[in-house]
């Protein structure tokens, strides 16, 4: 089975992104608090293999002491060895990387090391919310602040991400050349 530790801040739709997968309301979301306070499994068996989404508390929700405590449970219930791949999820219309944010990367790093960087994937929610003329230049600033964060902060272990994708959890057919968002799962080739 193929494990993958989907990672971010609150907010962002982790949970909402494995309802998508699954393609059912499995993993409990709210417009307006924060739903997941643990670290949950969740496994489905797709065409491709079976598959395993660790869903994790989001970070930046509180204070330092809260991330502290999330990011011990994490540590604590995951096996990073055992991870396929670490989904850093993430808002597209986010128009700022803020301070939070790079503070999320930054305890991300501390916590669970540098290496989750060498095998993650970009998720980037709420595609929907940018107009399509300006989908790509949002895609590829927020890509590069991240990525150039990234690269600051793991003294240039990090290179870039293995991919990334654009999704959205509410806006049904956003895209001309949008896919089943379970099908992603073919197409993910070995991390190294």
């Amino acid at each position: 089975m193929r494990k993958y530790l989907l990672v971010g801040q609150t907010g962002v739709g982790k949970s909402s992104f494995i309802n998508s997968v699954f393609g059912r309301y499995i993993s409990q979301t709210s417009d307006y608090k924060a739903c997941t306070k643990v670290v949950a499994h969740y496994a489905h068996n797709t065409p491709w293999g079976n598959i395993c989404l660790i869903d994790t508390p989001g970070l930046a929700e509180d204070d330092l002491d809260c991330d502290n405590k999330y990011l011990d449970i994490i540590r604590q219930t995951v096996n990073l060895r055992e991870t396929y791949a670490t989904f850093y999820i993430t808002r597209l219309d986010d128009t700022r990387f803020r301070p939070d944010e790079k503070r999320t990367l930054s305890r991300l790093t501390e916590h669970l090391g540098k290496q989750i960087w060498g095998r993650t994937i970009l998720i980037l929610t709420f595609a929907a919310s940018v107009p399509s003329h300006r989908r790509t230049e949002a895609t590829n600033q927020r890509k590069e602040d991240i990525q150039n964060y990234l690269r600051q902060i793991s003294a240039g272990q990090f290179r870039k991400f293995h991919d990334y994708w654009l999704i959205d959890n509410v806006v049904p057919k956003w895209s001309d050349n949008g896919v089943p968002i379970s099908t992603i799962f073919k197409n993910i080739t070995p991390l190294v």
